[in-house]
């Protein structure tokens, strides 16, 4: 069948029209054909069929009409397929059969074409393909200009691109009618003016030309408020001048030396547009001429890139294009003698007459080219001391060269990344090249790093060589076959790799493989002092060739953070490889000690309040005062852009340094705790404590279950989980043998019988807990430990008064501005909250404690003490009568523990929740907030928060607010 939407919408099988009655089926065709093979989603279906008015059951309807459009299909051709997906519908089977890309294909190679007849015959056919506006009978003017704009304005640049070729063609004079109209109709397009100005001035007419120009410019300001672009306000001055470059001339015989063009190439449209346009307008103006420098790592399709530009710009060129590699098939680089030996031939001048000098031949090569509008790309360039004799002094000539790193000699040339392609546009070219849906690709695409190299390769497997998915994604997921496999013909990706890495220095091969250690995704270019043993100025510099040669790619620019791409990696992992175990364990031992000492100094810069009781290492080796002096002044935010090569680090370690990796943990644990990374936390705790156990670091064993056990704790585990682990670690503890790590183990004990609700036992562990205090009167951390649950014991037996003073006396006992004063001050508050009339008589002491409070946390960057601290402000706002303020930071807070859960917050935030409902005289709201929480407890098995609500439940009673019958307590 032949879907035609250029125009009204029709289908046609066997030489006749298929009758599609309805419009909003035909509109309904036409978006699922203009995204061919591609899932439509249902909402933007419904949105586009009926975008006034939808019917009563807008998916019902649109289920009526696929129905529909599917039998109509089906009946003229079974392999057209209208399927029904999750998101919505899609048709299968009609790629290929559709004007608008009939159209495109036969745009695409008329631009492709230097024959000026041949390429307007094929665009004068592509333009007789539109029978008028896409989708004419089928859409409003605002859906049509929704879904076709690309293709109006696709129509006008072949329109615009037609006429260029008639103005080359030398048919000026027969354009002008059809010029006047077109520009009539469409004033403001720079594109008909600059053709109908041309055929003017080589008509005869210069002052016409001229006027067109000041129609344009007439219009545009009044319509737009705009100026005409560079390129057009060029052709004018040239008008003026009269310049010669803008007489007719005849076609040249050149040389036409670019290699054959890639069939397809994705993800480079916008870049190839851009750099056009600064080649185009090169070409018509006087002075040095322009280099556009393509530079990207291996496999990016950098050379594809450039010979796709230079045959799009050929005839802009009309005295030839010239192609040369720069570099052998080693990776050596081919001396500048002999390329200019290459070229000078190739423009035409004899053997005989070349000189044997280099500064002779590249003088002679300035000569030859006078005069002449000759493109020069140069491929694989290794330094811009190789091209700068090879670079033509007339403006009227362009250069285009690619290179694995940037050409920073060549300060005045337009330097443009080519970067590896997104995901979905690798997808793209994977399902052109293969022939298979996007469903049985998906795996594949993540492990060929989005190089076209890579993804050529894979096509070709699967395309040609007719492997199974299965096979290719087993092979690509294993990283010691990866590269192997990646070997078509020619192409392979690790021989790609490997003439790039000879060109480092052997500093810089060396850094490469080691970087393997690293494991993070994301590293900082100090990595590269503790791996090469280097200071940091060197090391900076070896980690900087990497990153021009394209095997490092920037991540972040603020800090500065760096990764390899998957391949890149698993070419990294073959050369570590290589490195003889002895030398590898002293790097690893040397790196891992340098990330323990820089961990420190962010460690001791933060005050989290979590406290290690056991000697801990501050790391050893080379200082690097450069970075050391950053941690230092960034604390936790330097920490925020390391925390992944932390992990990896720690990851290093376990292998076969359990005591260095139990350090690491100790020393990144709080920072974990104030930014809550509680998924971090926990995986480094289980991964370290079992290589601990096994290394029989007993004291590092008790130090990481007490950590453990609070990390449980703040992410909501069960009361039966709690109480196992708070066993462990007083078990842990007591082979220890440390008074300390027993007295924090007790807490644990104490905070799971708080947990459920048994404040006798807390109160007996806590007084336990300050027994041992008692022993080390020095010691106030550990006497603040057994206050802390003793108030909380006091505070569920109802003995408000006593749990006031215990919990008054740990904040006193405590540094001012720290995570433990915040969270004790917050404790306290809470108590002073539930005293009579809700703690009206604290308020002097409540201002104090809480603003405190709020600065500790937030000098830490303590995201979720300051929702804490929120809660019992706002709490103290309902009491001094300010309930829109009060209101504003329950908000806050409630929005901080949706995604960062914390039970105790949560429960803290709806007793505010309901402290302002009752102050707003909404007291069934607040019962009803109440209920709701302590149905959350009773279903999460936490009598704990079901004791405080029925505390604060009968709070309301004591201060006189009637139940009525409907709504009883719970």
């Amino acid at each position: 069948m032949e879907y035609r939407l250029l125009g009204p919408v029709e289908v046609w099988a066997a030489g006749r029209k298929v009758v599609l009655k309805r419009r909003q089926e035909r509109l309904l065709l036409a978006v699922l054909l203009l995204e061919p093979g591609k899932v439509v989603p249902t909402d933007r279906l419904i949105e586009l069929l009926w975008p006034e008015e939808l019917p009563g059951t807008p998916k019902r309807a649109l289920q009526v009409y696929v129905s529909r459009l599917r039998a109509a299909l089906t009946a003229e051709d079974p392999d057209a397929r209208l399927l029904a997906e999750t998101q919505g519908y899609s048709l299968q089977g009609a790629v290929g059969r559709t004007d608008v890309e009939r159209f495109a294909e036969l745009v695409s190679r008329a631009q492709d074409l230097r024959d000026l007849e041949q390429r307007r015959d094929l665009l004068v056919e592509a333009l007789a393909l539109w029978r008028g506006p896409a989708l004419a009978d089928v859409a409003s003017e605002d859906v049509r200009r929704r879904l076709c704009g690309g293709l109006d304005e696709s129509r006008w640049a072949a329109h615009e691109l037609r006429l260029s070729t008639d103005l080359a063609l030398g048919r000026h004079q027969e354009l002008l009618p059809e010029l006047a109209e077109l520009t009539s109709a469409e004033p403001t397009r720079e594109g008909l003016a600059a053709a109908r100005m041309t055929a003017l001035y080589r008509s005869g007419r210069q002052a016409d030309a001229l006027a067109v120009y000041a129609e344009l410019v007439r219009h545009l300001d009044q319509e737009l408020g705009v100026e005409p672009g560079e390129e057009l306000r060029d052709l004018q001055v040239a008008m003026l001048r009269q310049d010669e470059s803008l007489s007719l001339t005849a076609p040249s015989t050149g040389p036409r030396e670019l290699p054959a063009d890639v069939g397809l190439l994705v993800g480079r449209d916008e870049l190839l547009a851009e750099l056009s346009g600064v080649l185009t307008r090169a070409t018509r103006r006087n002075g040095v001429p322009v280099v556009v420098s393509l530079y990207g790592g291996a496999g990016t399709g950098k050379s594809a890139a450039a010979v796709r530009l230079g045959r799009r710009l050929a005839d802009e060129y009309p005295d030839g294009q010239v192609f040369v590699r720069l570099q052998d098939v080693h990776g050596d680089a081919v001396p500048a003698r002999v390329v200019l030996g290459r070229l000078l031939r190739s423009l035409g001048v004899e053997s005989q007459n070349i000189p044997d000098s280099l500064e002779e031949r590249s003088s002679l090569l300035r000569s030859t080219l006078a005069g002449r509008a000759v493109l020069l790309v140069f491929d694989d360039v290794r330094d811009a001391g190789q091209l700068r004799p090879l670079l033509p002094a007339d403006g009227r000539c362009a250069v285009v060269a690619t290179s694995r790193q940037p050409l920073l000699g060549l300060e005045d040339a337009v330097h443009r990344e080519v970067r590896p392609l997104a995901d979905e546009q690798s997808a793209q070219l994977l399902e052109s090249l293969s022939g298979l849906p996007l469903s049985e690709l998906t795996e594949i695409i993540q492990y060929c790093a989005g190089l076209p190299l890579a993804l050529r390769i894979v096509g070709a497997r699967l395309g040609i060589a007719g492997e199974d998915t299965a096979d290719v994604l087993k092979a690509l997921a294993d990283d010691t076959q990866r590269l192997d496999y990646l070997v078509a013909g020619d192409r392979a990706v690790r021989a790609s790799l490997e003439i790039t890495l000879r060109s480092a220095d052997p500093a810089a091969q060396r850094l490469f493989a080691l970087l393997h250690l690293v494991g993070a995704d994301e590293f900082s270019s100090w990595v590269a002092a503790p791996l090469l043993g280097l200071s940091e100025p060197r090391a900076d510099a070896v980690f900087d060739s990497l990153i021009a040669l394209g095997l490092l790619q920037q991540r972040r620019t603020e800090p500065a953070t760096y990764g390899m791409h998957g391949l890149v990696r698993s070419y990294s992992g073959e050369l570590l490889g290589q490195i003889s175990p002895e030398v590898r364990a002293g790097v690893e031992e040397r790196y891992l000690e340098t990330v323990l000492r820089l961990l420190t100094i962010a460690d001791e810069q933060i005050e989290h309040g979590v406290e290690v009781l056991i000697p801990i290492d501050g790391g050893s080796g080379r200082a690097l005062p450069i970075v050391e002096a950053e941690v230092a002044a960034e604390r936790a935010n330097w920490l925020d852009a390391h925390l992944p090569l932390m992990h990896s680090a720690i990851n290093l370690a376990a292998g076969k340094r359990a005591r260095l990796a139990g350090m690491l943990t100790l020393r990144l644990h709080g920072y974990l705790v104030v930014r809550d990374h509680r998924e971090a936390r926990d995986e480094i705790f289980r991964l370290v404590r079992d290589a601990v156990i096994g290394a029989g670091e007993v004291g590092l064993e008790a130090e990481i279950d007490r950590a453990v056990f609070g990390a449980s704790a703040q992410r909501g585990a069960p009361l039966a989980e709690l109480t196992v682990l708070a066993e462990r670690s007083l078990d842990s503890a007591g082979r220890a043998g440390s008074l300390e790590v027993r007295v924090r183990a007790l807490g644990q004990v104490a905070w799971a019988a708080e947990a459920r609700a048994d404040g006798e036992r807390q109160l007996e562990v806590a007084q336990m807990m300050l027994s041992l205090a008692a022993t080390r009167r020095s010691d106030q951390a550990l006497l603040t430990r057994g206050l802390d649950h003793q108030g909380g014991a006091l505070t569920l037996l109802g003995r408000l008064d006593e749990a006031q003073q215990s919990i008054r006396r740990a904040v006193h006992l405590s540094a001012a501005g720290t995570r433990l004063y915040a969270i004790r001050s917050v404790n306290l508050a809470s108590v002073l909250l539930l005293d009579a009339g809700r703690g009206a008589k604290h308020i002097a002491e409540l201002t104090e404690l809480l603003t405190q409070a709020r600065q500790a946390v937030e000098e830490i960057g303590d995201e979720l003490g300051e929702a804490h601290v929120g809660v019992a402000r706002a709490r103290l706002q309902v009491l001094l009568g300010d309930l829109d303020g009060a209101g504003d930071l329950l908000g806050q807070a409630e929005k901080t523990f949706r995604y960062r859960p914390d039970s105790t917050g949560q429960l803290m935030a709806a007793l505010g929740r309901a402290s302002l409902q009752l102050a707003q005289g909404q007291l069934d709201n607040a019962r009803s907030t109440l209920r709701s929480k302590l149905q959350e407890c009773i279903d999460g098995n936490i009598p704990y928060s079901r004791s405080n609500l029925l505390q604060y439940w009968a709070r309301i009673d004591a201060e006189g607010c009637p139940r009525d019958a409907g709504n009883p307590s719970p």
